[in-house]
């Protein structure tokens, strides 16, 4: 009898014992389902897409949190970003918008938490065999060689191919030619953004000469060789009588012009978030995807026509596992490896 009641009792425990054991993991498997969702921001150009992508990946792969990516202007972003709305805004050009960014700091709205990438750079360009074969260096050099770039609708003149009409940088680039003294010397065309791209690509492709404005990162500056006519370097104070010139037509032709400022867009997010996603924001801490490398991974989805962003993010991380590695846990490592060796091939 005592030997059935020992028994008994050994069960009863070994039965409380495994409801205890049942009932945590439920509760680990709860808490994962109920990882908040974070939102992110989807601004609609290619670094921001890749941003978004790897962040998706590692969090959901990594660390168990659902993610959205909303697409909203940039305007709305900044109000969304600054309620909390929206969780996250990678690859966040800031100088852009410098009185919301400033004041959104100041009132502890969000947080910087580090740089996208390098400082991104805007600029003017020619192929870089035209630079070499030409030894043309400078924007003063493209005086003498105006010939090389004739607008075919006026071969009295070269042509720029400037940012599309609406832009800040379509005007600047204006006043810009005008202080160099080259609007003497070349005409200006002013395309859509497509078009702009498909002007510079296709001179690329046809091995012709072609002189226009653009920036990186952009998959246009990971397919082809580009050379960045020297200018005079940025100065604030320079800079600021070409901004006035922007408004007051009276202040123009200036008489000086310098570079573009190169800034890092940062990974911008809402103060909340570090105390609802703490992984998150350790991860933003360090994701630092590179400049160069976000121009290539942007080239691989154009060469290869991949829409799917996804599947650029998963290129990216295949490819480049000693960066991503070191801004993740060892834990969350090892799952998303697992996670990319299942995704299949991409193309």
């Amino acid at each position: 009898m005592r030997t059935i009641k020992f028994q008994w009792k050994r069960w009863l425990l070994l039965f409380t014992v495994l409801v205890m054991i049942a009932t945590l993991v439920a509760g680990c498997a709860e808490t994962e389902k109920e990882k908040p969702t974070i939102k992110f921001s989807n601004t609609e150009y290619e670094s921001v897409w890749l941003g978004n992508a790897l962040a998706k990946i590692i969090l959901e792969e990594g660390y168990g949190y659902p993610v959205e990516d909303v697409s909203l202007s940039v305007a709305v972003t900044q109000v969304s970003l600054s309620q909390g709305d929206i969780k996250v805004w990678l690859d966040c050009w800031w100088w852009y918008y410098l009185d919301w960014y400033n004041e959104a700091i100041a009132n502890g709205e969000i947080e910087n938490l580090g740089p996208t990438m390098e400082p991104c750079p805007s600029f003017w360009c020619i192929p870089t065999w035209v630079h070499e074969e030409y030894n043309i260096n400078t924007v003063e050099d493209m005086k003498e060689h105006w010939e090389l770039f004739k607008d075919p609708e006026d071969p009295t003149k070269g042509l720029f191919v400037n940012c599309p009409i609406g832009w800040q940088c379509q005007m600047t680039n204006r006043v810009k030619l005008e202080a160099y003294g080259l609007t003497e010397y070349y005409n200006i065309i002013e395309p859509s953004a497509g078009a702009l791209e498909a002007a510079l690509a296709g001179a690329q492709k046809k091995h012709d000469p072609v002189f226009g404005y653009y920036w990186a990162p952009t998959a246009l500056m990971g397919m082809y060789d580009w050379y960045i006519l020297e200018e005079p370097e940025f100065d604030s104070e320079v800079w600021d009588n070409i901004q006035a010139a922007l408004e007051d037509e009276s202040l123009r032709p200036l008489d000086e012009a310098c570079a573009y400022e190169a800034l890092s867009p940062i990974n911008a997010v809402w103060s909340g978030l570090r105390d609802m996603a703490p992984e998150a924001v350790a991860l933003f801490e360090k994701m630092n995807i590179g400049l160069e490398l976000t121009n290539k991974a942007a080239a691989w989805a154009k060469e290869n026509e991949v829409e799917d962003w996804n599947k650029v993010g998963v290129w990216y991380l295949r490819n480049n596992e000693e960066r991503w590695k070191t801004w993740v846990t060892d834990d969350a490592y090892n799952k998303i490896k697992t996670a990319l060796d299942e995704y299949g091939p991409v193309p």
